[in-house]
């Protein structure tokens, strides 16, 4: 069993507190989904889980965390640099624990996910130059082998690709194990947790907020709007009620003002001043109630970006065409695209979906068509000196900079730090800003929603959906590819296929 009683997290930056009073239990074989918006602290509070030194030197844990459980294993959002350096052997093999390790659930995994560890460690391969799925599967395999009696999963779907989404899924689901796990998949969200904690940061982001839910992740959403609904319309309500009642007592106060001014009579004077003093003690009495009045809800997790100002590609415009197209990975690739086309690429994982979207957008790049690129690795186009508002005055001027910043939460602190020190959401956040601030015809986009909370993805889909022009992305986000693609493409080993 894992407790955790009264835990308070707060920055030692800023001193903002990224979680308050935390109450959670959690026990064998229980599935615990830890959501919320980026940057409130959910990859903080695994690693505090897992050792309170991990976050000793940017945060300040009060509290207690009680954990019983004899061995955990950790999946972290992003490897060491120590660790990218390895080959697959040292990352597999220096640290295993020999006698408890299960070598037979380790290759059972790792077939299972199409991971061929023995072509891997014949290549002597490090791991920085696997991909981001195949560097996912391997810490998947590994973790399968290891007797572990709880695991914190930060982010495990990612980079997997969609079969690989769906063993996670079907593992995450089976396994007798407690799992702790992050996540911005609504998909696997539906289908696997049992238990829900969302992070929060309300009041522009000053107040940390935490909300526990036993049950299932849509049962959490439905709550989630209903407590939402029912607090705005209790808070319409009173207003209404308030509104009314301060009519009604501005008109006696000035009633009984105009009788204290215009009396003369000493007993009518007496009776006005009563009248008065009645009058002063209602307004007194409101006043105390309304301290008690509902409070608006903080408004739901909010996208506020629009592609309001594009002015649309024609349908027909012919942005590429491709016919045998030789690509450095080895397939040949048949491929046309039109000013409105929405495409979505998927593939197994190291299959060069990347590598194809960079060639797409080096070709378009040649004719000088509005581009907004986001990918996969967001600090391969940061650099240390970097800013938020830097990043996006590059585009615009900035007081618009400053104005869609605040319109996205951004704090003072943030819009000002280093973009490096921004969380995956945030600078996700940021690529899309500088596309609506650059009005982009074109947007290409490496797995785009990997990094948004499941609360606000539907948001962000929107976004895409409602944008005029041509998206060119991959992804394996399943609600993504549903809602936002007109066109569906599969990279093989050989070509492209549209299905």
């Amino acid at each position: 069993m894992l407790q955790i009683n009264h835990l308070t997290i707060t920055h030692l930056k800023d001193l903002t507190q990224l979680i308050s009073d935390l109450n959670v239990i959690v026990n064998s074989a229980d599935k615990l989904a830890i959501v919320g918006e980026e940057g409130t602290g959910k990859s903080t509070l695994l690693k505090a889980i897992l050792s309170p030194q991990l976050i000793a030197n940017y945060c300040i844990l009060e509290g207690k965390i009680d954990n019983h459980f004899p061995k955990i294993g950790y999946l972290p959002q992003a490897l060491s640099q120590k660790q990218e350096k390895m080959t697959v052997s040292e990352f597999l093999y220096d640290d295993l624990d020999y006698v408890s390790f299960d070598f037979n659930a380790f290759y059972q995994m790792a077939a299972r996910l199409d991971l061929d560890i023995q072509a891997l460690e014949k290549r002597n391969q490090s791991l920085k130059s696997l991909s981001g799925g195949e560097k996912l599967k391997l810490q998947l395999a590994k973790l399968a082998g290891e007797n572990n009696d709880l695991l914190l999963l930060d982010e495990p779907s990612s980079d997997l690709d969609a079969q690989a989404i769906d063993i996670l899924q079907a593992f995450i689901q089976s396994s007798d194990k407690a799992i702790i796990f992050i996540s911005h998949d609504e998909a696997l969200l539906e289908k696997t947790a049992t238990a829900v904690l969302h992070l929060e940061l309300i009041k522009r982001r000053q107040v940390a907020r935490v909300s526990y839910f036993s049950g299932n992740y849509t049962d959490y959403m439905t709550y989630r709007h209903k407590a939402y609904t029912k607090q705005l319309e209790q808070a319409k309500n009173d207003r209404r009620i308030k509104a009314k009642r301060d009519a009604k007592i501005q008109r006696l106060h000035q009633a009984a003002e105009y009788n204290v001014r215009n009396t003369h009579d000493s007993t009518m004077g007496r009776l006005a001043a009563k009248k008065m003093k009645n009058v002063l003690s209602l307004e007194k009495r409101y006043a105390k109630e309304e301290e008690k009045l509902a409070d608006f809800p903080e408004e739901m997790d909010s996208i506020k970006l629009f592609f309001d100002d594009i002015v649309p590609l024609d349908k027909k415009k012919k942005l590429l065409s491709w016919g045998n197209h030789d690509l450095p990975t080895g397939q040949k690739v048949s491929l046309t695209i039109l000013g409105q086309d929405k495409l979505v690429i998927t593939g197994k994982n190291g299959i060069g979906k990347t590598r194809l979207l960079t060639q797409i957008y080096q070709e378009l790049d040649k004719n000088h068509f509005s581009i907004g690129y986001m990918p996969q690795d967001y600090d391969s186009v940061f650099h240390k000196e970097m800013t938020a508002l830097t990043f996006l005055t590059q585009v615009s001027d900035i007081e618009k900079a400053r104005t869609l910043l605040a319109s996205l939460q951004f704090t003072r602190q943030e819009i000002e730090h280093s973009v490096l020190e921004l969380s995956g959401g945030q600078k996700a956040k940021l690529f899309l800003a500088r596309m609506v601030l650059a009005q982009n015809h074109i947007l290409i986009l490496d797995e785009p929603t990997r990094h948004f909370s499941s609360t606000s993805q539907p948001l962000i889909r929107q976004l895409f959906r409602d944008f005029p022009a041509c998206i060119i992305s991959v992804s394996h986000d399943r609600k993504f590819i549903d809602d936002v693609a007109n066109a569906r493409y599969l990279l093989t080993n050989k070509d492209l296929q549209k299905y």
